[in-house]
């Protein structure tokens, strides 16, 4: 009796999967775009945390063959291009450009391209934060005086104000459409290739 009863069961199931809808094709590549994309990631990871160098990225990808080496090298280069932003310090974006040219070294000149218009935005906004951050610290300067706190030992800290914080966030966003621009001109470039 138990022996019919899992036997239904199992026809119910197999009659559910065959009532459910076939995938397209495009649908069965973005499936496999997702399962093998956080292994790429992982790649990134180690290599951005120095576990893995710039020469063992290629090594790392040829462990893996056709179509899912090619998923994989895709997912990389998206995630060391995501790394080119006003967040990360100059080394960490210098590594992931590295890092890029290394897998794709036939794109080392629009590496080194993006390099420069990277360090131009991020001249740039050095620039204008240090111009903002002397008046922000002036008028924080006044602010602890009005208080009664004075001193030469006596340095407001600007990380703890909220209006800085607003007003470098604004600044930040305000660069991030040339950043973007940058990032996927430089991503457009090392996956045609």
């Amino acid at each position: 009796m138990e022996e019919e009863g899992v036997k239904s069961a199992l026809e119910l199931a197999m009659e559910r999967i065959a009532a459910l809808p076939q995938l397209t094709a495009q649908e069965i590549a973005e499936q496999k775009e997702r399962e093998n994309a956080p292994v790429g990631k992982a790649i990134v990871v180690k290599y951005l945390s120095g576990t893995l160098s710039s020469e063992e990225l290629p090594l790392e990808l040829n462990r893996y063959q056709g179509e899912r080496q090619q998923m994989i090298r895709r997912s990389l280069l998206m995630s060391l291009c995501r790394e080119l932003r006003l967040g990360n310090t100059l080394q960490d974006v210098e590594r992931a450009l590295l890092g890029m040219a290394t897998v794709a070294p036939q794109k080392r000149d629009a590496c080194e391209e993006a390099a420069r218009g990277f360090h131009t935005i991020l001249d740039a906004f050095e620039t204008a934060k240090q111009k903002v951050l002397g008046e922000f610290g002036e008028v924080a300067g006044r602010d602890l005086i009005q208080l009664g706190i004075r001193g030469s030992a006596v340095r407001p800290n600007l990380n703890e104000n909220e209006s800085w914080k607003r007003h470098l966030a604004a600044m930040r966003q305000a660069q991030e459409p040339k950043l973007e621009k940058i990032r996927k001109d430089l991503l457009e470039e090392v996956l045609r290739g």
